[in-house]
């Protein structure tokens, strides 16, 4: 059951990763920072950097359960459309419990090579599992021109996206992302 399930997380994150446009890169990696801590919870922290510069650190994240924790996987969105971004870095840390645990981050990467982080998104895969969240960018379909849209996309059993519904949008003001100055859409039209 558990090959079964990773099977169908694969699945779909081969769907939703063309659906999003995201695509695995090696432009940035995962520098280890393993924290030996003699806790029963011990975690794990990470870097993502550049490859080229290890200096140019993006985030700092960690693994909240060594026992569980499957993969880090990251994925490159390059011109998103939003002012004052060159791209968008995705990373998620993918945990194997019961079911799938996936934890996305999502990193916003200026003209100055600074990062903006998107607030997390975390996503729970079982056997019949039929939704998942993401943000969809302006550059991407059903984007929407200055907004990022977080949203819960439905599909179907054959992994094609059925509906999308918008969570919460928020406004992109030149090089500013605040959670204050979001737009609500009910829903999207298909124009």
């Amino acid at each position: 059951m558990k090959n079964l399930i990773i099977l169908l997380i694969t699945v779909i994150s081969f769907q939703f990763t063309n659906a999003q446009e995201f695509n695995k890169t090696n432009k940035y990696t995962v520098a280890n920072r393993m924290d030996t801590k003699q806790q029963e919870y011990a975690t794990a922290l990470f870097d993502i950097v550049a490859t080229d510069d290890a200096s140019m650190k993006i985030a700092t994240l960690s693994i909240l359960d060594l026992d569980l924790f499957e993969d880090v996987t990251i994925t490159l969105l390059t011109d998103p459309n939003l002012d004052s971004i060159n791209e968008i870095i995705k990373v998620d840390i993918n945990y194997s419990t019961c079911c799938y645990h996936a934890e996305t981050h999502y990193y916003m990467i200026t003209d100055t090579n600074e990062s903006i982080s998107l607030p997390y998104i975390e996503n729970e895969f079982c056997e019949n599992t039929t939704t998942e969240v993401q943000y969809i960018f302006p550059v991407q379909k059903l984007g929407k021109e200055a907004i990022i849209l977080k949203t819960e996309v439905n599909f179907t059993e054959k992994h094609t996206i059925k509906d999308l519904k918008i969570l919460q949008s928020f406004a992109w003001n030149d090089d500013d992302f605040n959670d204050n100055e979001s737009v609500a859409y009910s829903g999207i039209d298909n124009n």
